[in-house]
């Protein structure tokens, strides 16, 4: 009964026994008392109102419709006294629901605006759930986590940061905090187990001692911070961070609002992963292990090239070949393919790109000073192809023709098809020459 009550009108009630003890309560009283309805059942009602409980027995006891006013009170809502008017209804079982006089609809307010808030919430976080499931990469999941986010507490700014363990970076929104970020210290960050909040930059040194924080936050302009790590199955995959350039106090529901949007995030990070994953799986030449063409133009897309002086395109042909498969059958000459995608991994460095572009043509994107470094390489992956192949006659010899094209950086950076198709003709008079040699394009050797 006291539920059905507590639905009609949002003031606070409670149910008592005989004894003037609370046996239920609704959200109301839990807001007017400070307290929580599991903490407030078995407590008796004098204690609650902050009243003589002689008075109080001596007010139920007259059954006065219109109300009886008590002595003044203190209670948690908004630190104040007040005189509190009850209004006693007895039901069955020797019990009574005492009501609250409307004279306190503030608190009824407050817990109207609870419930809207509580309400705004989680349409939020069903929004959110619903667009996060719609991202189709990282950066763009980054940048709807880092509005979401700005919004539901309504921060200055926020920025998301992902990557791999050891390696995260900014991936979207503004980081109040990074010019200010002492520069020994820019491998740090504050440890994340769970979310973390500060509420003014003094607290930041107790986060993260040793780091002078405060005077970061107040060189920064940031009063406050809520940081969360995004982990999903015990993975961590970033953090997002929400900044405030006003004073905040994170109420009860920040944390668990932070830590739902931070794992609708981690499961799309999960689901995003894995189908990059397997994407670039699909794009791995089988025989070799190499990329193969597609993911070869996608990973030139993705890399950026002008931090180095020149850029150059290897197109390396294999002469021979075709009579390895004519006497010896495919399966021989797949793995002679995967012994010269062994041999160019070993010549090439760890920053070159290669990859299996077709048939037995292999293509590789270096960085270089000049002609003179990329001919270099050409000639180490030509000396390296010629070497024997077990298990392969000596009579069928294989040797390799090297087109070369070379831009400066950020040329090819914009124009790296032109350049591989410069290459590819470059390579064509290397065979016309007589093969097993290099020729750049434009230079005669």
């Amino acid at each position: 009964m006291l539920a059905e009550v507590a639905r009609m009108q949002p003031f606070p009630r409670a149910l008592i026994d005989r004894s003037h003890v609370v046996v239920d309560s609704n959200m109301a009283l839990e807001v007017w008392a400070g307290r929580t309805s599991e903490s407030l059942v078995g407590m008796p009602l004098a204690t609650v109102l902050g009243v003589d409980p002689d008075e109080l027995a001596a007010a139920l006891a007259t059954g006065n419709p219109g109300g009886i006013r008590l002595a003044s009170t203190t209670h948690s809502y908004q630190g104040t006294r007040s005189s509190v008017v009850i209004r006693a209804v007895r039901i069955s079982g020797g019990h009574t629901i005492v009501a609250f006089d409307p004279e306190l609809a503030a608190v009824g307010e407050r817990t109207s605006a609870l419930g809207r808030r509580e309400s705004d919430r989680l349409q939020l976080l069903l929004s959110a759930s619903v667009a996060f499931a719609k991202t189709q990469s990282e950066e763009e999941l980054g940048e709807l986590l880092s509005e979401t986010a700005r919004r539901a507490f309504n921060a200055t700014a926020c920025s998301v940061h992902t990557g791999e363990p050891g390696n995260y970076t900014l991936v979207a929104g503004d980081n109040m905090l990074a010019k200010e970020w002492p520069k020994d210290s820019q491998g740090k960050a504050v440890p994340l187990g769970g979310v973390v909040t500060v509420q003014t930059p003094a607290e930041a040194d107790i986060v993260a001692p040793g780091l002078g924080l405060s005077g970061v936050f107040e060189r920064a302009g940031v009063s406050a911070v809520i940081g969360v790590p995004i982990i999903e199955d015990g993975v961590l995959y970033g953090a997002f961070a929400c900044y405030f350039d006003q004073p905040r106090t994170f109420d009860d529901q920040a944390v668990p609002l932070a830590e739902a949007l931070a794992q609708l995030a981690g499961q799309v990070m999960v689901r995003l992963r894995l189908e990059a994953r397997l994407r670039r799986a699909a794009m791995l030449d089988e025989v070799t292990g190499l990329p193969n063409r597609r993911l070869f133009d996608e990973n030139l897309q993705q890399t950026e090239l002008a931090h180095t002086d020149q850029v150059a395109v290897l197109f390396v042909d294999l002469d021979g070949f075709k009579a390895i498969n004519d006497t010896l059958g495919h399966a021989a000459g797949d793995t002679v393919l995967k012994e010269v995608a062994e041999r160019l991994s070993s010549v090439f460095r760890q920053e070159d790109m290669i990859a299996r572009y077709g048939g037995d043509e292999f293509i590789a994107a270096l960085q270089v000073g000049g002609t003179s470094d990329a001919l270099e390489l050409a000639d180490r992956a030509r000396a390296a192809i010629a070497q024997d192949f077990p298990g392969i006659p000596t009579e069928l010899n294989i040797t390799a023709s090297v087109g070369i094209a070379i831009a400066d950086a950020e040329v090819a950076d914009r124009s790296i098809d032109h350049l591989i198709r410069l290459a590819d003709q470059a390579m064509y008079a290397a065979k016309r020459g007589g093969g097993d040699q290099a020729v750049v394009h434009g230079i005669e050797r």
